[in-house]
């Protein structure tokens, strides 16, 4: 079975939660959003708005610019380019291979 392609912004945000070493529910009452939406959110089937990106970026402690440069669209602003898609789509890789392991079981 071919795996859904998520868009990756959502891929960036489970690899954050995934460093930060929290549960989705642990993110979900540090973010005050629901499990499912945290849940949805990773798994490519809710959209991530600004207001979303303003939670984890206040909640975190990341800066909204680092998160908004894994967003290919968000609230009908124009897409990307496409050298920084190639980039960021690379650095996700990179990512998401150095994982903690921990984090990688527990999916």
């Amino acid at each position: 079975m071919a795996a859904l392609k998520r868009p990756m912004i959502n891929e960036a945000l489970r690899l954050v939660r995934l460093y930060w070493g929290l549960s989705q529910v642990d993110l979900s009452k540090q973010l005050e959003l629901s499990q499912s939406m945290i849940s949805g959110i990773e798994r490519g089937t809710k959209s991530v708005t600004l207001e979303v990106l303003e939670r984890y970026s206040t909640g975190l402690g990341i800066r909204m610019s680092q998160l908004m440069f894994f967003a290919e669209q968000i609230e009908g602003d124009p897409p990307v380019s496409r050298g920084k898609l190639i980039v960021a789509s690379k650095i996700l890789k990179v990512l998401d291979a150095l994982k903690p392991l921990e984090a990688a079981d527990a999916q």
